[in-house]
């Protein structure tokens, strides 16, 4: 992929359908203050602090108000805003008025106006005005960009799909280091820092670093740990015997992709092999359940019927995947109570999974993209077991 970036011409194209949005419900404009939010529209990201940021978006403008450390990035040529109004810092300043302000210049302090908050989040600290407090604008919450987010245009699945390149890397690179009495976090260490090294010298100049978070991320917890699918400890021993899972999620361009795999140290035991050809079957039931039109709540069905057949259906602790994009987890979700169809162009983690008492977790996760006539698997890591023998 030549660019890794949203195009500024996709910006504008999102900011139009923004409007269009609010404008049918009624709304004259919009405010932002989620960084995220801010970034999928504007293309201007930013670090969230206590500092609010904030965009005001309407048919003819659109403008950004931000603390004064931020002034120059958001002053960017290729961030389609009109224009960028600061305030030194908080608490010193009244961050809020000045978003008042704008809200006046764009005509909106005594319409109707949507917001994805009612003020800048409180986080870090912030404890300032709610917006409603400062204008006499009818102001509604509303949720439009999670929303448009659900669905991804070409360049976001180019973007994904470079991403899941530099997983492939990044997945290989943390198998060859896994060693008997090793800690997972000093591994991690080892193979991430090899891993960005690579990717950048590859990449060059078309990188940007989007965030303070590594570019990609490798890693995984062993042995009973493994039974814990959010346990932080990686700090137990590798053992020889253990199950391993794996969770590597580069960043590229502002989205990133997953890709997990259930590996073992040695010897594979005969239970193992069994919980892991389940394990693998019920991913691909999961795959192949997955097209346009198919209700998201049958896939995970389709799982958990496979599960109860194979009496694991008992062991499982979460649903069978989720949207990912900008963020690990988007919505729609691969579970039984989600409402609504499968779309083309809508990306998912599909990642059933089972956890043995005094065993371990057996899990996958690959990033796949709905086609108009199916799904196509974005990650390519191996999936058999030979494969994934330390």
């Amino acid at each position: 992929m030549q660019n890794l970036a949203i195009p500024e011409s996709e910006h504008r194209n999102r900011k139009r359908e923004l409007v269009e949005r609010a404008k049918e419900d009624g709304y004259d404009g919009l405010v932002l203050f989620g960084a995220l939010n801010i970034h999928y529209i504007s293309g201007m990201y930013h670090l969230p602090t206590e500092r609010p940021v904030a965009l005001g978006v309407t048919d003819e403008r659109v403008e950004a108000v931000v603390p004064r450390l931020e002034q120059e990035h958001a002053s960017r040529e290729d961030f389609p805003i009109d224009d960028v109004t600061t305030y030194f810092e908080y608490p010193q300043d009244d961050p809020m008025d000045r978003v008042a302000e704008m809200c006046k210049r764009l005509g909106l302090a005594n319409g109707t106006v949507a917001v994805d908050s009612d003020g800048s989040p409180s986080r870090n600290g912030y404890a300032g005005p709610s917006l409603s407090e400062l204008v006499p604008a009818n102001v509604g919450v509303e949720d439009y960009i999670t929303d448009m987010r659900e669905t991804k245009s070409d360049a976001e699945v180019e973007l994904i799909r470079e991403a899941s390149v530099w997983a492939n890397l990044g997945h290989r690179l943390l198998q060859e280091r896994i060693e008997v009495g090793r800690r997972p976090i000093e591994v991690r260490a080892e193979v991430e820092a090899d891993a960005v090294k690579t990717m950048l010298d590859t990449l060059g100049d078309r990188y940007e670093m989007r965030s303070w978070a590594n570019p990609m991320q490798c890693l995984f917890t062993t042995g009973e740990v493994t039974e814990l699918p959010h346990s932080m400890d990686q700090t137990t021993r590798i053992e020889r015997g253990d199950n391993i899972v794996t969770i590597v999620k580069p960043n590229v361009g502002g989205y990133t992709t997953e890709l997990e795999r259930t590996m073992f140290v040695g010897e594979v035991s005969d239970e193992q092999r069994t919980y892991f050809e389940i394990m693998r079957e019920s991913q691909e039931i999961a795959i192949d359940a997955i097209e346009p039109g198919v209700e998201y709540a049958a896939v995970e069905e389709a799982v958990v019927d496979y599960y109860e057949e194979q009496g694991v259906a008992k062991y499982t602790q979460h649903h069978v995947g989720h949207n990912i994009g900008m963020e690990g987890h988007e919505r729609p979700f691969l579970d039984v109570d989600q409402d609504g169809e499968i779309r083309s162009g809508e990306l998912f983690t599909v990642e059933p999974g089972f956890y043995m008492p005094d065993l371990g977790g057996f899990r996958h996760s690959d990033t796949v993209l709905v086609t108009e006539d199916g799904t196509k698997t974005l990650t390519y890591y191996p999936r058999d077991l030979e494969s994934l023998i330390v």
